[in-house]
């Protein structure tokens, strides 16, 4: 058969074992003498072991006949020897691989050599070499045979491009250089999907065939991620770097030749091309093989790898730094002579455009070799993709990189809502419902945004951005005019990309957890949108309509109340391709709203014999560009009727497509009737005095904002495909009118409803708010796939009907609920069941919540909530004596007072806390509790706040707002009154984490109250809605609220006026 390439013969006997899964069944390998009796090890040799073989017949010992006839070496390294061999049987050249006789008894290389074929022969890829047979010879050599490529590696290429070798240089631009590039990402992207990591990916192992195959070669190095090998990968991916554990393999790409050796021991990887965390064994997964693309690439632009040097110890040590300059910094050849003293002249790279290394390519192999794994590209698709996007003329400019570190930063952005703050180094942006920060410039078209951030508040939610949005007085309405991606949306229940306030993707997910960095990519790149989160991606979605005209240009920020710390922000935008498709190239014309331009590029495509795909497509495009120039060129008559019929009334009104959108609100107008007959598909018309629907009746309404209206009636919305319905602070009778619709979001709280929930059995929702709505059953809503559920001040008695939906927020205070059991496994971060008739709290054992609120129910017990990770917790009101579990460990907000409480369990608890430097504000509320109990005034004087002489107290006990009235009363102060925004802002300090407490302010039929008589001159509400709202209001973190239903209980805010 072979030539026997070992002075001592052996043969390797498989185990008569299989297995299902070939990555995972071990087999035993036995080695046998040349007389054919069992080779009995001793206990130092390592011969017996267990191997990760697909089955028995891999090793086929063949001691009869000749089927390879040996023709040539073309290659050895340290592990083995690569033959040409000629297969007798199929006549046909093949490369064969022989395992070499000094490693034959070693357990490891020998495993490896074995895993190596067996992998590889797994991975049918057109850009990974076939294996064909794994066996043993009649002399006992372990070999293996694959596809022989006649052709070069990609180490020759750049050898002959370094020596400035004419006909390289023409034969291998780096127009071609980057389409091998790509088939070999194809490979490892490929791999990667396979749980397979290659560890040693560097020019000399890609394979070009002469007739244009690429093939990523040797995967002798690789590691099954899924399923560990019997060689310990993990273990070997920890170790120590040990020196004298190296072996050197050298190649010929022209670097030193500590650059270029595999080593085999400990860490494993070719210097020049390793990964930091192969370097220094750290843990190594997919990433580390796209630094080693990275490195390939870098060496693509410049012929020389990323890091080089003559000692092996100092290479390793810069990779470990990730001391390397960028390929780009070659183009100056006074940089490359500083950098490369050695040599008499720098060297060209004629292979590039101009002899000079893309800017745009450099960019990317460094992001590809960043030193933290993390900052890299999170798959190698992802790579590819901006390879291909510059392969296509597309290029990403970086228009703004902040990090706030300037004092000038406020000329580059505006802010939106809440308040804001530079706070260690970082923007802190909180307490608005919506917070925003809106970039300054217009910036349209394709837009990339990449930001970093955190949120430190008990309450999370929105870690969201927005672009292709359009610039507005209504400023609340700016980001959700365009496209905004959201992560972890609606309270931590929801990731989704919307368009123009119409949601376009969305999957129930609790994705934010406090103080966890998160770093965020969204893009659009024409109809294609993309959200990337801490490297996953979240979505990756084509619109079928995407938003296009010249007004899109607002690009920002999204929050909602949540305190949330940006700690960077970098805007990209998409160039102008040198080189496009036709189509391509309409199709941007179109989204920039150049409708006449986009036309007639549809029309030349359309006159050029296109297929019947590129037919379709021109079709369409042409229609689209066509009824947008109708919408656009009848925006003028539309305002101008509106102007006429609404005099002196402010509003806006805006093209979304080959649709209208229509903001009015806030504008005290009566009727709706102007709009009659217009094609609007979202309409904002909150906080007028509108008392009809029936002028917007066969609309083709999306999106309906009607709230804080005096509307009954909701039947001219009849058969409309709404999909968003916000009708709260209506007194509507009935939702029957809404059956069948395909709405996701309804917002009918305060209505009167004389059916309740029944009309919407059976529809899709998402998200509902019906808080004090006459409801007395959840029943219709069985079965939906609701995430937040908003249903406080009702008559419900049971929670049955909702077990089994994915609810992340829900908000139940005020009903006559006595069990949440159904409640049990939900995936709840923010639970309110206050003022009920709970006894139990056992069905929330084991759960995720952040934000519980269960005062006064009929609780006696907190223990199972031991294992709960609350951030905050208020349990007043109920029938505790005990504050266990969370005496050792409170939530940070932590309201507990009751009657049944004894004094003794809060000095016992306040013994604990004076141990704990951070309970300091436990302590302090503590003695607040104990010196009401007690009526001490010079004490609770003592504890307050000074501030522009008043002296202000947080009194962390539950009351009704007239109960609290009183008690200030009784202590020679009042509830907290608030004059100015200063003012506002201290008071929002006092309470870091935010508390929802009674204000010495209510709101009558007569208007805005103060307790003390004083006149009504700043307010902070979070919005209309609330403000106008008759009742008792509410401070929290920063903003003003009211309460939805009579008789709740609240701590609240003494002020001492000095």
């Amino acid at each position: 058969m072979t030539k026997n390439l070992q002075d001592e013969e052996g043969v390797i006997k498989p185990d008569d074992s299989f297995g299902s899964n070939p990555f995972e069944k071990p087999t035993e390998v036995v080695l046998v003498a040349d007389s054919g009796e069992p080779m009995i090890p001793s206990d130092d040799v390592g011969v017996k072991m267990s191997l990760d073989l697909s089955s028995a017949t891999l090793l086929t010992a063949c001691r009869s006949g000749r089927k390879y006839r040996i023709e040539r070496v073309i290659s050895q390294g340290g592990m083995g020897i690569v033959y040409q061999a000629f297969d007798l049987s199929f006549r046909r050249s093949v490369a064969m691989k022989i395992l070499k006789k000094d490693v034959l008894h070693k357990s490891d290389e020998l495993l490896r050599f074995v895993e190596e074929a067996q992998i590889a022969s797994q991975l049918e890829h057109p850009n990974i070499v076939p294996v064909h047979e794994l066996g043993l010879d009649e002399y006992g050599n372990v070999f293996y045979t694959m596809k022989y490529v006649k052709g070069v590696t990609l180490t020759d290429v750049l050898d002959n491009l370094r020596r400035g070798h004419p006909e390289t240089i023409e034969h291998y631009p780096l127009a071609r250089l980057l389409t091998i590039f790509q088939k070999a990402c194809d490979a490892v992207a490929f791999a990667h999907s396979k749980g397979v990591v290659h560890r040693d990916l560097k020019p000399e192992n890609i394979m070009i065939g002469d007739y244009g195959e690429v093939l990523v070669m040797d995967w002798g190095l690789a590691k099954v991620m899924a399923s560990p090998s019997a060689n310990s990968t993990e273990a070997v991916a920890h170790a120590a770097l040990a020196p004298s554990e190296k072996r050197v393999e050298t190649t010929s790409l022209g670097a030193s030749t500590a650059t270029s050796e595999t080593l085999n021991g400990l860490v494993m990887g070719t210097p020049g091309y390793m990964s930091p965390e192969q370097a220094c064994t750290g843990m190594v997964d997919a990433r580390s093989d796209i630094y080693s693309l990275g490195s390939i690439l870098y060496s693509l632009l410049v012929l020389r790898p990323p890091i080089d040097g003559e000692d092996l110890k100092e290479v390793i040590d810069r990779i470990a730094r990730g001391d390397m300059v960028s390929p780009v910094t070659y183009n100056d050849p006074a940089q490359a002579a500083l950098l490369e003293p050695h040599r008499r002249r720098p060297l060209a790279l004629a292979h590039c455009p101009d002899g000079r290394a893309p800017p745009v390519l450099s960019d990317i192999a460094m992001k590809a070799l960043a030193t933290r794994p993390s900052d890299r590209y999170v798959s190698v698709k992802d790579l590819q993709l901006d390879v291909e996007a510059y392969q296509d003329g597309l290029i990403w400019h970086l228009v703004l990189d902040e990090d706030f570190s300037s004092p000038d930063w406020t000329s580059r952005w505006e802010v939106h809502g809440g308040q804001w703050e530079i706070k260690d180094g970082e923007l802190r942006l909180y307490s608005g419902e919506p917070q925003f920060l809106l970039l300054k410039k217009p910036l349209g078209g394709d837009v990339r945004i990449e930001f970093e951030c955190h949120q430190e508040s008990l309450y999370l939610n929105d870690i969201a951005c927005f672009m292709s949005s359009i610039r507005s007085e209504n400023w609340k309405e700016i980001p959700s005019s365009g496209y905004e991606f959201k992560y972890g949306g609606y309270s931590n229940s929801m990731n989704l990309l919307s368009r123009a306030d119409r949601r376009v993707w969305a999957q129930p997910s609790v994705s934010i957890v406090r103080g966890q960095p998160y770093r965020v990519r969204a893009e659009r790149a024409g109809s294609r949108l993309r959200f990337i989160v801490n490297d996953e991606e979240i979505f990756r979605v084509s619109d079928a309509d995407p938003l296009s005209g010249s007004d899109r240009t607002a690009v920002g920020i999204h929050g909602w109340m949540a305190d949330t710390r940006y700690r960077r922000i970098r805007i990209y935008s998409l160039g102008v391709p040198w080189k496009a498709d036709l189509l391509d190239t309409a199709e941007r014309q179109l989204q920039k709203g150049r409708y006449v331009t986009a036309m007639d590029l549809f029309q030349e495509a359309l006159d050029s014999f296109p297929d019947a795909q590129r037919q379709e497509r021109a079709r369409r495009g042409y229609q689209l560009a066509g009824d947008r120039i109708l919408v656009k060129n009848s925006l003028p008559y539309w305002r101008q009727r509106l102007e006429e019929a609404w005099p002196g009334v402010s509003f806006n009104i805006r093209m979304d497509n080959e649709r209208l959108t229509v903001d009015v609100s806030n504008a005290g107008i009566g009727d709706l009737e102007p709009l009659r007959g217009m094609p609007v598909t979202a309409l904002y018309c909150s906080n007028n005095r509108i008392t009809s629907l029936e002028p917007l009746r066969a609309m083709p309404l999306v999106m309906l904002n009607c709230g804080g209206n005096p509307l009954i009636n909701l039947d001219p919305l009849l058969g409309m495909p709404l999909v968003t319905l916000l009708c709260e602070a209506c007194p509507v009778q009935s939702l029957k009118s809404l059956h069948g619709m395909p709405l996701v979001m309804l917002n009918c709280g305060g209505a009167m409803l004389k059916d309740g929930l029944e009309p919407l059995r059976g529809m899709h929702l998402n998200w509902l708010s019906c808080w004090s709505a006459g409801i007395r059953e959840l029943e219709p809503l069985r079965g939906m796939s609701l995430t937040s559920l908003y249903c406080d001040g009702n008559h419900i008695r049971s929670l049955e009907p909702l077990q089994g939906m994915p609810l992340g927020t829900l908000i139940c205070g005020g009903n006559e609920i006595e069990s949440l059991e159904p409640l049990r496994g939900m995936p709840l971060t923010a639970l309110h069941c206050a003022h009920n008739r709970i006894r139990d709290l056992s069905p929330l054992s084991g759960m995720q919540l952040s934000l519980f609120s269960c005062h006064y129910n009929k609780i006696k017990s907190l223990l199972p909530l031991k294992d709960v990770a609350l951030g905050a917790l208020m349990c007043g009101g109920n029938r505790l004596t005990s504050l266990e579990p969370f005496v050792q460990k409170p939530p940070y907000s932590f309201y507990y007072d009751g009657d049944s409480l004894p004094e003794s369990e809060i000095l016992r608890a306040c013994a604990i806390w004076n141990r704990e430097p951070s309970c300091r504000h436990h302590i302090q509320q503590a003695e607040a509790l104990l010196a009401l109990r007690k009526n001490d005034l010079r004490a609770l004087r003592g504890l307050a706040a000074e501030f522009q002489g008043h002296r202000y107290l947080y009194m962390p006990t539950f009351m009704t707002w007239e109960e609290a009235r009183d008690c200030c009363r009784r202590l020679g102060g009042h509830l907290v009154t608030i004059a100015s925004r200063t003012e506002n802002n201290f008071i929002a300090s006092m309470m870091p984490e935010g508390s929802w407490f009674w204000m010495g302010l209510k709101t009558t039929r007569n208007g805005h109250e103060w307790v003390t008589g004083e006149p009504f001159q700043f307010s902070n509400f979070v919005d209309s809605i609330r403000e106008g709202l008759l009742g008792e209001k509410v401070f929290c973190s920063g903003a003003w609220y009211s309460e939805v239903y009579p008789g709740v209980s609240n701590c609240f805010m003494i002020e001492w006026d000095e």
